[in-house]
């Protein structure tokens, strides 16, 4: 069997599994710092630009756009090239975008910056997901997305909590200047990291494997035709477009309806990012203790994080501000990202190991065109037609579909992997 198909032990080493975590987790925290720098910066964009939450949403949210024009691309020669050195490009792309923003002028060069950010955003992805679910056993996988992707929790929380300090200090323009530095130093240093070799797909069962594999065209069919994968991929985009939207929208609510200054509203609104972490860290673990000998259940676990986020959103945004409304906010907070790990987890269970930098690709494109770029944008639209503590009441509705949609893949578990094990090898 390839190395890359070993369910117990790990790929090459314990300790190069654990660096390429560390690596892959640096960069996907300093990605979300660069990318939620911005929400600590509206209030400041907004009064000197006089621009609308509509236009403020269309920044937040072009970065996804981006993402999902490119992350499918980047996804193929991920899995046909090298995954470090693509990861590597990629970061260096966004750092200086970022580092851009800085010297922006008006909305529409900010607009540009921002797009460049979400470009290079679209390949780290799915090639660090491939490389961690290569170098651990798979009795770990979903505990180690969970701990990868807590990085995106923790990276919204440092690029709020730093935005806003820098902000107040310096100026908004510093504040993208200084975030943009380490994604540099990690681009050179994720290039030492050992990669694995690409994995052959025969098309038929014994074909000769001097033939040319399956090509990305045909994997992806049978990527799209799992019906367990498609409403994982619809569960995911529902839940973190909610997520996104609260992540960008809550330092404007805490500013507009607590009366907070932006630097203590970005504060606030890190700490409940910080309890998100601790429940993607946490529910990874729980899935993959749930998961053994029966898989299936992650996926029952999975739809009851989001059951949990809009009950506790939905209540919160529905009472008046107080104590009582900061409380459940902070409960949701545990369950809204709780999905990452296990979502990544359950993925790399249902498809070929060749084909894991796509079915990433196709997560992230669902992620970002159906989830993150439009919740900021419909967040700032309904805003500017209700107002925001509405804005936000109605899309804690939003989740609940995600739970639908990752019970129903639960129902089509057993047939994707009776269609997984047909696959030739």
């Amino acid at each position: 069997m390839h190395q890359t198909l070993q369910e117990d032990g790990y790929l090459y080493s314990r300790g190069h599994a654990w660096r390429a975590l560390f690596l892959i987790y640096m960069l996907m925290l300093f990605d979300f710092i660069d990318r939620q720098v911005l929400s600590a910066l509206l209030p400041y964009i907004k009064v000197e630009w006089q621009l609308s939450d509509t236009e403020l949403g269309a920044l937040v949210g072009i970065v996804n756009v981006a993402i999902a024009l490119f992350a499918f691309p980047v996804s193929v020669l991920v899995d046909r090239w090298s995954r470090t050195k693509s990861i590597s490009g990629m970061a260096v792309l966004w750092s200086a975008a970022t580092v851009a923003c800085a010297f922006a002028g008006n909305f529409a060069q900010m607009l540009v910056g921002r797009f460049f950010i979400g470009t290079g955003e679209a390949g780290y992805t799915a090639g660090g997901a491939s490389l961690l679910s290569a170098s651990f056993p798979r009795r770990l996988r979903g505990t180690v997305m969970g701990i990868a992707n807590s990085a995106t929790m923790l990276g919204s929380v440092l690029g709020v909590v730093l935005g806003g300090a820098i902000a107040a200090k310096w100026g908004w323009r510093y504040a993208f200047g200084v975030v943009a530095i380490p994604g540099f130093v990690f681009a050179i240093l994720i290039l030492f990291l050992r990669d694995y070799k690409n994995v052959h797909i025969a098309v038929q069962p014994h074909q000769d494997t001097q033939e040319p594999g399956m090509s990305w065209q045909q994997a992806t069919r049978v990527i799209l035709r799992s019906g367990a994968l498609r409403a994982i991929f619809v569960g995911s985009a529902m839940q973190l477009m909610f997520t996104a939207t609260v992540g960008n929208w809550l330092p404007s609510y805490f500013n507009r309806y607590h009366a907070l200054a932006p630097d203590q509203a970005g504060l606030r609104t890190g700490i409940m990012l910080l309890i998100a972490s601790v429940g993607v860290m946490a529910f990874g673990y729980l899935s993959d203790k749930l998961a053994a000998g029966k898989p299936r259940r992650r996926l029952v676990l999975m739809a009851s994080f989001p059951l949990c986020t809009a009950l506790a959103f939905g209540a919160a945004f529905a009472l008046p501000v107080g104590n009582m409304q900061l409380g459940l906010l902070f409960v949701g907070a545990f369950f809204m990202a709780a999905i990452l790990g296990p979502c990544f987890a359950v993925i790399h269970d249902l498809v070929h190991p060749g084909m894991t930098g796509m079915a990433i690709g196709v997560l992230i494109l669902a992620n970002n065109l159906l989830g993150m770029a439009l919740g900021p944008l419909i967040g700032g639209m309904l805003s500017d037609r209700f107002e925001l503590s509405t804005a936000l009441l109605l899309v804690s509705a939003v989740p609940l579909t995600s739970a639908a949609a990752f019970f129903l893949a639960s129902t089509r578990y057993d047939k994707a992997i009776a269609a997984l094990t047909d696959t030739p090898h």
